[in-house]
This record gives structure tokens, sequence and C-alpha cells, in this order.
């Protein structure tokens, strides 16, 4: 808006320098003859109304210099980002997002639009798992989903609340970039007590 004002303006200016010069060049030309009474009055008034031209566009120009100030002020400075792709430091530092048993049930059944990981070493995901999920153990995580895109949902568990294993692979992914993962921390102890379907005898789960 204040590059078309200063265009126009710089326009209107111009055109006023042209008919000035060209009114400079008539009253040298009446100097050089007798100048009558009228012709002065004509002149004076000719010089007024340049001169208030002048004020009006610098106040046009100052109008619209305050306007886009204002305009940038109200505007927050992270309203520019809003529609880009969030950095890995700001996901690194989001809280821990949760996921309850019976929301996870009904995750399973309505969709198959996330990844489900088993944190555990291979042999607890030999032994029981909940249906549906995949290993990868968390010492191999960061290099299996390396290629992955950052805003797949993923869901990991490990054994149960007292294990940190889950907590530690979800702050992994967080750390990596992805933007959709949750952590089911009642692991496959609850998942089993529940009687929600898993694989696997679950042997180990009893010692």
């Amino acid at each position: 808006m204040l590059a078309s004002v200063k265009k126009r303006c710089r326009a209107m200016i111009h055109d006023a320098i042209c008919r000035a010069s060209v009114g400079a060049a008539h009253v040298a030309d009446r100097g050089r003859r007798r100048a009558t009474p009228l012709q002065w009055i004509y002149d004076a008034m000719y010089s007024v109304r340049m001169l208030v031209c002048f004020v009006a566009l610098t106040g046009t120009v100052m109008q619209a210099q305050d306007t886009v100030s204002v305009v940038r002020a109200e505007v927050p400075s992270d309203a520019v980002a809003s529609n880009t792709v969030p950095t890995v430091a700001a996901v690194s530092n989001q809280p821990m997002r949760i996921i309850r048993a019976d929301l996870l049930q009904k995750l399973l059944q309505r969709t198959n639009d996330f990844v489900l990981i088993d944190v555990m070493p291979l042999f607890y995901y030999q032994d029981f798992h909940i249906k549906g999920a995949m290993s990868i153990p968390e010492a191999e995580l960061a290099e299996t989903v390396e290629n992955w895109p950052r805003n797949r949902r993923i869901v990991v568990y490990c054994l149960d609340t007292d294990c940190d294993t889950s907590r530690v692979a979800a702050r992994k992914l967080m750390n990596m970039g992805f933007t959709d993962v949750l952590q089911y921390e009642g692991g496959k102890r609850e998942w089993r007590a529940l009687k929600y379907e898993g694989i696997g005898k679950g042997k180990l789960l009893d010692e």
C-alpha cells in the first residue's frame, strides 16, 4: 500500500513540477514584457495552489507510513510462519502426549492410519504384543524411522507404567522432528489385563 501511494505521489509531484516550470516560463516571458496587475494576481494564486498541493501530498505519504506501521504492529510475529512445518526444537520441547488403553483400542478398530510400535526387545515382542503392533526395539528406533515422514502418527508402548522404554522412545522421536507421537504408558501388561486383543501367551508378563 505504501509503495502504491509513493508511486502516485511521485507522479503527481512530477506533474506539478512540470506545470510549475511552464508557469515560471510564462512569468519570465511576461517579465520581459509589461505585466498587468491581473497577471500578477493570477501568478500569486497559481503559486499558492502549488504550495497547497505539495503540503497535501506530504500529509498523504506520512499518513500511509503511519497506517503501515500500525498494521505491522498488530500482526503477531509468529503469524507469518503459521503455515510452516514446526522446527525440531519446537517439537522436542512439547510435553509428552499420553493415550489411554480404551482410546488406543478404538483407534485400532477405526483406522490403520498410524503406526503402533512395541519398543521392547524382540523376545518380549514375541512373548506378547498388541495385535497390529510392529517390533522396533528402542535401540534400533532412530535408524529404522530415519526416512519416515515427520507427520506420521506413531504410538509407542513397552511393558507397563514402571517401564521407561516407551517414554525414552517417544522423546527420541520428538527430538527427530516427528510431530504426532503418542505414548501408551500402560503397556502390554495393562493391555493383557484388560483382555484386549493381543498375540502371544505372555509368559514373561507373569514373572
